[in-house]
Protein backbone atom coordinates (compact mmCIF):
# COMPACT_ATOMS: atom_id res chain seq x y z
CA UNK A 1 0.00 0.00 0.00
CA UNK A 2 1.08 3.55 -0.70
CA UNK A 3 -0.10 6.82 0.81
CA UNK A 4 0.81 10.12 -0.83
CA UNK A 5 -0.25 13.70 -1.45
CA UNK A 6 -0.92 14.62 -5.09
CA UNK A 7 -1.25 18.11 -6.51
CA UNK A 8 -4.66 18.94 -7.96
CA UNK A 9 -6.00 22.03 -9.64
CA UNK A 10 -7.75 23.35 -6.52
CA UNK A 11 -5.15 22.11 -3.98
CA UNK A 12 -3.95 18.63 -2.97
CA UNK A 13 -5.47 15.19 -2.46
CA UNK A 14 -4.24 12.52 -0.05
CA UNK A 15 -4.39 9.27 -2.00
CA UNK A 16 -4.38 5.70 -0.70
CA UNK A 17 -3.19 3.25 -3.35
CA UNK A 18 -3.84 -0.41 -2.59
CA UNK A 19 -1.77 -3.36 -3.79
CA UNK A 20 -3.98 -3.71 -6.90
CA UNK A 21 -3.33 -0.09 -7.92
CA UNK A 22 -6.81 1.15 -6.92
CA UNK A 23 -6.74 4.79 -5.78
CA UNK A 24 -8.94 6.22 -3.02
CA UNK A 25 -8.96 9.88 -2.00
CA UNK A 26 -8.94 9.98 1.81
CA UNK A 27 -8.35 13.71 2.40
CA UNK A 28 -8.06 16.94 0.46
CA UNK A 29 -6.86 20.51 0.74
CA UNK A 30 -8.47 23.42 -1.12
CA UNK A 31 -6.77 26.74 -1.84
CA UNK A 32 -9.07 29.66 -1.08
CA UNK A 33 -8.64 33.44 -1.04
CA UNK A 34 -8.34 33.22 2.77
CA UNK A 35 -5.78 30.37 2.87
CA UNK A 36 -6.35 26.62 2.86
CA UNK A 37 -9.29 24.41 3.84
CA UNK A 38 -8.68 20.80 4.92
CA UNK A 39 -11.00 17.80 4.97
CA UNK A 40 -10.26 14.28 6.22
CA UNK A 41 -12.78 11.99 4.53
CA UNK A 42 -15.02 9.66 6.54
CA UNK A 43 -17.74 7.15 5.78
CA UNK A 44 -20.09 8.95 8.18
CA UNK A 45 -20.88 12.46 9.33
CA UNK A 46 -18.02 14.09 11.24
CA UNK A 47 -17.89 17.89 10.86
CA UNK A 48 -14.88 18.07 13.20
CA UNK A 49 -12.81 16.48 10.40
CA UNK A 50 -12.85 19.69 8.35
CA UNK A 51 -11.42 23.10 9.09
CA UNK A 52 -11.06 26.34 7.14
CA UNK A 53 -8.53 29.12 6.83
CA UNK A 54 -5.18 27.49 7.53
CA UNK A 55 -2.38 29.91 6.73
CA UNK A 56 -0.12 27.26 5.12
CA UNK A 57 -0.75 24.11 3.14
CA UNK A 58 1.55 22.19 5.51
CA UNK A 59 -0.68 23.09 8.48
CA UNK A 60 -3.73 21.94 6.52
CA UNK A 61 -2.03 18.66 5.59
CA UNK A 62 -1.02 18.00 9.21
CA UNK A 63 -4.62 18.60 10.32
CA UNK A 64 -6.02 16.13 7.75
CA UNK A 65 -3.35 13.52 8.48
CA UNK A 66 -4.01 13.74 12.24
CA UNK A 67 -7.30 11.86 11.73
CA UNK A 68 -5.51 8.98 9.94
CA UNK A 69 -8.40 8.75 7.43
CA UNK A 70 -6.65 6.03 5.40
CA UNK A 71 -7.30 3.53 8.21
CA UNK A 72 -11.05 3.92 7.65
CA UNK A 73 -10.64 3.17 3.94
CA UNK A 74 -8.54 0.00 4.19
CA UNK A 75 -5.09 1.39 4.92
CA UNK A 76 -3.05 -0.42 7.52
CA UNK A 77 -2.16 1.18 10.86
CA UNK A 78 1.39 2.48 10.83
CA UNK A 79 1.30 3.40 7.13
CA UNK A 80 3.38 6.54 6.55
CA UNK A 81 2.62 9.34 4.11
CA UNK A 82 5.32 9.62 1.43
CA UNK A 83 7.37 12.79 2.01
CA UNK A 84 7.30 13.97 -1.63
CA UNK A 85 4.14 15.53 -3.08
CA UNK A 86 3.39 13.99 -6.48
CA UNK A 87 2.59 16.07 -9.53
CA UNK A 88 -0.94 16.35 -10.87
CA UNK A 89 -1.65 13.68 -13.50
CA UNK A 90 -1.85 14.97 -17.04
Amino acid sequence: MKLFWRESKPGRHLILEDDDGELTRVAFILRTPRGFDAVAQTKGYAPERSQNDFSTIEEAQAFAESFRPWEEFGGVPGLDVEPEVRARPT
